[in-house]
């Protein structure tokens, strides 16, 4: 297995998009046909059948719908797209395709990592990391608290890699959560195979494992579900120590088209802070630093 760089020759590039205002009915049917496109082409996919897809088929794959999501687009057209009817219907498959793919690509990065002879260079040869450098550094930098000595992140999945970078890159230390058995098992295998199983732990368990570890951040993954549970359980602990930074990932314009974005009903007693887009990079996530009211 060997993970590709983010290259596809089928890819919707700014090239297309040149001399265009990209707010147009041109621009419009462009994104919009790209989308019926991929859309046709998952829902020939079973969940089992994605699984027999190889990491370069799947990643491929997946850049189809990445490409879409990440395009400038200027006077409400991502608004415009979002918004259609037809899209609209199509959300949910193109959703679920969206989390299938980090559970996939996730599990075959930790399994190159665990077999290969250095188990580094699965790891910094695929295609994503650079987004992940990019996401945790802009993620510790903007803090305006102290730099944390312990992270705990909700929703760390089968592969850590932004607790990895959290220690790679600032010496942080860190305890992922996750409800999948199998993802917990999984992380672990890979972690002690980098030589990481100290500075970073992994347990299984939902929200209310946040009660029962010490952490001076707490990060909500952008997948992370439900949320409304996820900051209900945050606000009865941060009762008492509501200093305590929490950051949550989340999607804005048209990368909503991988994930519904958090709403200010997620996060009931909570009040953005800072929030922190992504500039003109391939990064995925938004960063909306909470902080408790009153």
């Amino acid at each position: 297995m060997h993970f590709f760089p983010l290259e596809h020759e089928h890819t919707l590039t700014d090239r297309e998009f040149e001399g265009c205002c990209r707010s147009c009915e041109r621009s419009f049917r462009m994104v919009y046909r790209r989308l019926c496109d991929f859309y046709n082409t998952i829902r020939g996919y079973s969940l089992a059948d994605l699984y027999q897809l190889s990491p370069s088929e799947i990643f491929n794959l997946y850049l189809i719908i990445d490409d879409i999501a990440h395009l400038e687009c200027h006077h409400d057209l991502d608004k415009r797209i979002l918004s259609n009817v037809d899209v609209q219907r199509m959300l949910p498959a193109i959703r679920h395709y969206y989390k299938t793919f980090f559970d996939i690509h996730e599990s075959f990065l930790v399994n190159e990592v665990i077999q290969a002879e250095d188990p580094w260079l699965p790891l910094m040869d695929f295609g994503l990391y650079p987004r992940y450098e990019t996401l945790v550094r802009t993620q510790v930098e903007s803090l305006q608290h102290e730099r944390p000595q312990r992270v705990a992140f909700v929703g760390s999945g089968p592969m850590p890699i932004s607790l990895i970078l959290l220690y790679r890159l600032y010496g942080i230390e860190s305890v992922g959560i996750d409800i999948d058995q199998k993802a917990v098992s999984l992380s672990r295998q890979g972690l002690r195979r980098l030589g990481l199983e100290g500075p970073i732990t992994v347990v299984q368990g939902t929200e209310e494992a946040l009660s029962h570890i010490d952490w001076d951040l707490v990060v909500v993954a952008a997948l992370a579900e439900p949320k409304v549970r996820i900051f209900d359980h945050l606000r009865k602990i941060m009762a008492e120590d509501g200093r305590r930074p929490v950051i949550c990932r989340t999607y804005s314009g048209l990368r909503t088209l991988l994930h519904p974005p958090l709403e200010q009903k997620d996060y009931p007693g909570f009040r953005i802070r800072k929030e922190i887009r992504p500039e003109k990079n391939r990064v995925n996530n938004t960063l909306l630093q909470l902080e408790m009211q009153g």
